[in-house]
């Protein structure tokens, strides 16, 4: 099982994330948006009054259903246009760049 350390930026911090439902209309669906990168966490984090990086050491499981995107490519873009419309997909973990729009 592949281990990374992954980075959440909000106003409290996340002993123990959970998916819940909310807005199914994000880059890839409704989540727990988490980054590899500290300095992106911090930015999401300073939307808030109150700002928390959590921190998480995540091993990947071979019986979850990931989707990663290596690169911005066409097949990227069409899959957040459909997020972003509402449509649901059924991967447990997607990965890739945010659309910077």
């Amino acid at each position: 099982m592949a281990k990374m350390t992954v980075y959440h930026g909000g106003y409290m911090p996340v002993e123990h994330p959970q998916i819940r439902i909310g807005r199914h209309t994000k880059d890839f669906g409704s989540g727990f948006y988490c980054t590899i990168i500290k300095e992106q966490a911090e930015r999401w984090a300073k939307r808030y009054d109150k700002k928390i990086v959590s921190i998480y050491e995540v091993r990947l499981n071979s019986n979850l259903k990931v989707k990663e995107f290596k690169e911005m490519t066409d097949e990227w873009l069409d899959f957040i246009i459909a997020c972003r419309s509402g449509k649901l997909h059924n991967y447990d973990i997607v990965i890739g760049a945010m659309a910077n729009d």
